[in-house]
């Protein structure tokens, strides 16, 4: 069963007066088990572009083909484990997480996907997609203190890679762009209302990296994440709004 939060859709809200400033973006989320509803404000512009190459001191990760100790579901993990997840052929491979990682140096935090295979291009605005709706995502949700509280509610911060779709007209055809000019990072920071149901995801200023190797098929986010301590848990997730979702089902270690 899908832990995380699923993007369920993106809307952006223009300002009434022409003189007030830009208002954020704003997307819906939805819980499946919790049924909450989670909003995703992020300031436009404020996503650093992907940048490529190998991060140093990037975490290492063997991917077995026959990972064992998996109980199912999606596994928390804290910083600097690692974990398998079995290959899901009934998904996409960019989707299917075969493998994943982290670091943390002080409060800086990064989480490395590794997936069956990242394809140098891919399709974007498709058919089926509705206008700023998020497309794909691979995201890392962080549960800085472990509370008590339910799990949704005890998100903090989120930190991912992100497509949300352009397609103005219905009939907008689907584009072919390389991978790393598509597609963005972020790092958001949860704001739980518990007297409306929801969650806002608010978007956090610090430079948030992307990394991408398509002779490892891996993807690496890095960002400072505040508060952060080796004590925290991360939750890995990926997601294509028309063909499902993967995460993390094996033991870490």
């Amino acid at each position: 069963m899908f832990k995380g939060i699923l993007l369920a859709g993106l809307a952006l809200f223009a300002a009434a007066c022409t003189a007030a400033p830009a208002a954020p973006s704003v997307a819906t989320r939805s819980v499946r088990e919790s049924r909450l509803l989670a909003v995703l404000e992020a300031k436009q512009g404020a996503t650093p572009l992907p940048v490529s190459g190998a991060a140093q001191g990037q975490p290492a990760l063997t991917v077995s083909a026959e990972p064992v100790d998996c109980p199912g579901g999606y596994l928390r993990m804290l910083p600097g484990q690692s974990a398998l997840d079995p290959v899901a052929d009934d998904i996409p491979a960019y989707i299917d997480i075969v493998g994943a990682a982290s670091s943390l140096d002080d409060e800086t935090l990064t989480a490395v996907f590794s997936l069956r295979e990242i394809p140098e291009e891919m399709a974007f605005n498709r058919e089926g997609v509705k206008d700023l709706h998020s497309e794909y995502m691979w995201t890392v949700e962080i549960f800085v203190e472990n509370g008590a509280a339910p799990e949704p509610e005890q998100i903090e911060y989120m930190l991912g890679a992100v497509y949300s779709a352009r397609r103005v007209l219905a009939d907008t055809p689907a584009a072919t762009r390389p991978f790393q000019e598509a597609v963005r990072s972020t790092l958001w920071k949860a704001k739980h209302d518990h007297e409306q149901g929801v969650t806002f995801l608010i978007n956090v200023p610090v430079h948030a990296r992307m990394l991408v190797s398509h002779e490892e098929d891996t993807l690496t986010l890095i960002s400072e994440v505040p508060g952060i301590t080796p004590e925290s848990t991360l939750l890995f997730s990926t997601y294509d709004i028309l063909l499902g979702q993967d995460g993390v089902s094996c033991q870490p270690s």
